[in-house]
């Protein structure tokens, strides 16, 4: 007897998954890349795209989406991203009653718009009918295990196309350097030699910044103008000391750290992060002692930011004090980070080698002198010493694919470190101009950091054109931002002629005021409104011929 199609038994096919991720440094790109191949190797159907080639007019035929995604500058989401994060408050965005979906957010925790991208992108999919397949998971600089449950999570919710499918193959998440085994990573760092350190800043100077050649020799390591270099540290024994002090509690403490045990000192000394604050450590801090008034203040975004900015665990410790035995104490650190400096150096003109431009940390603040952790360190290192590092490549940051392409650079103080590698690079391809350096830093005569090379680059023809600001050389300050405004018709025209733009330095105050003189210049000089100029620039970033590397 046959039977009616009907009466045939119906399987449903699972959904297919989509897995989208943005990240400006790649660590989304990593996290993501992992989930995709343990679905895969599950028999999920799943698809991999990284934002900026996805289409946002596909989300309505979505059933499953899954998003790695991480937060850039004050809060914005990475370059990648921002196309379809226009989308999505725009008005053409569809209804999604049919999707499921879950986020992963990647942040720093001493930002203060701590995944802010990732929890923006949660609340607008809810907003638009979208189910939650998981809540919304945020994870901070030491994201690694955090990700890893996040991702075997997913998998155990996504089931395999194949019901009979038998998984063969048992990935760790974590380790994503098997076919890369070379690399070298925070974990298993290079050690390098440093060939020279030269002071750049005169007497007279309030900074102290250095130049730093290191040798690669023998590393095989391969680095591209733009990218960044990771040295391990460790906290200054000085500030340790007087954290324990100020603790109550012996260095000689044991203590247990992700299933591993030390004595208290050494946690401190090379393990966990003590030179800043961030303010979830603060309201984590206040509960633990019982300190109202201080938990009030950690709840208010507006308060303290000052103080947070500048202060440490001692400064914490001594204003605020309350009872920690060490157990409690390490809990709320966070782990120490290698510090990231921008490659001042070209490997086709500088090879085996690599080149830092570091100033010296060092500030007074509530009566203690503060010292930055690296800064110092390095410059006390002396030739033939040597110390961890390993590189980090900075994908979003890179000259034009046509060497001949005009750039303008835009760098104050050691932000100009990647512009050095630029012009090396481009001297080396044998490019003469099309190339527009804008440089700012306090005094001509003191704080010229490369001078000597900047005046060879233009005398060569390497470099095309130099605006300097020196903003303390005159009654009234002047900045890179006064500089650009000044050439307005010019870089405006640059701008049209395809040229692509770079600004390196201090996001808080300096990437903020030149981003707003670039809208001011295109508004005004390409006749469009503040809302237009902003959605022309929008667009310089989406073709990445707008390119922000900053701090």
């Amino acid at each position: 007897m046959l039977l009616s199609p009907q009466a045939l038994p119906q399987v449903s096919t699972p959904p297919k998954t989509t897995v989208l991720y943005a990240s400006q440094t790649g660590n989304g790109k990593k996290v993501a890349e992992q989930l995709f191949a343990r679905l895969q190797a599950q028999g999920s159907e799943a698809v991999l795209f990284n934002l900026k080639d996805y289409r946002p007019q596909q989300l309505k035929q979505e059933e499953r989406l899954i998003t790695v995604i991480s937060t850039h500058g004050n809060g914005e989401p990475p370059d990648d991203a921002r196309v379809f994060f226009t989308f999505l408050q725009g008005v053409r965005v569809p209804r999604l009653e049919k999707l499921e979906y879950a986020v992963l957010a990647l942040g720093d925790s001493s930002y203060e718009a701590f995944c802010q991208t990732g929890a923006v992108l949660d609340q607008r999919l809810a907003e638009l009918g979208a189910k939650r397949l998981l809540a919304r998971v945020d994870c901070d600089v030491d994201f690694a295990s955090t990700a890893a449950e996040w991702q075997q999570h997913v998998a155990a919710k996504t089931p395999a196309a194949n019901a009979d499918h038998t998984i063969q193959l048992h990935l760790n998440p974590l380790i994503s350097e098997l076919a890369q085994a070379t690399e070298y990573s925070a974990a298993d760092p290079f050690q390098f030699e440093l060939l020279s350190s030269i002071a750049l800043t005169d007497n007279g100077s309030d900074k102290d910044v250095l130049h730093l050649e290191l040798s690669l020799e023998g590393s095989g390591i391969q680095y591209q103008p733009g990218d960044i270099l990771a040295v391990t540290v460790a906290n200054p024994p000085e500030l340790v000391a007087e954290l324990l002090a100020l603790s109550g509690v012996s260095g000689g403490t044991p203590v247990s750290l992700k299933g591993e045990t030390c004595d208290l000192y050494t946690a401190l000394r090379h393990k966990l992060e003590i030179s800043g604050l961030t303010r979830r450590q603060l309201k984590a801090y206040a509960q633990q002692i019982g300190h109202p008034e201080l938990l009030a203040a950690a709840d208010d975004k507006s308060a303290l930011q000052d103080w947070l900015y500048a202060a440490d665990w001692a400064d914490l410790l001594g204003e605020f004090p309350g009872k920690l035995d060490a157990q409690t104490l390490v809990g709320l650190l966070r782990p120490l980070q290698p510090r990231q400096y921008s490659i001042a150096s070209s490997p086709a003109a500088h090879p085996d080698e690599v080149h830092l431009l570091v100033k010296r940390v060092e500030y007074g603040f509530h009566g203690r002198l503060h010292l930055g952790a690296a800064s110092n360190w390095l410059a006390r290192l002396q030739t033939g010493e040597t110390a961890a590092v390993h590189l980090k490549s900075n994908p979003h940051f890179k000259l034009p694919s046509d060497p001949q392409a005009k750039i303008i650079m835009i760098g104050a103080g050691t932000g100009v470190a990647p512009f050095r590698s630029f012009l090396f690079e481009r001297e080396v391809l044998g490019i003469r101009g099309n190339s527009w350096l804008f440089f700012g830093e306090q005094h001509f005569r003191s704080d010229f950091l490369y001078q000597a090379e900047w005046q060879q680059f233009l005398k060569t023809g390497v470099l095309e054109r130099m605006d300097v600001a020196f903003s303390r050389d005159q009654a009234e300050k002047i900045y890179v931002q006064h500089r650009l405004l000044g050439a307005a018709s010019e870089v405006y025209q640059w701008l049209r002629d395809g040229a692509h733009i770079y600004v390196c330095g201090d996001m808080r105050r300096m990437a903020k005021d030149v981003h707003q003189a670039l809208v001011q210049i295109v508004a005004e000089q390409g006749g469009k409104t503040p809302q237009a100029a902003v959605e022309w620039l929008e667009q310089l970033i989406a073709e990445r011929r707008y390119q922000r590397d900053v701090y």
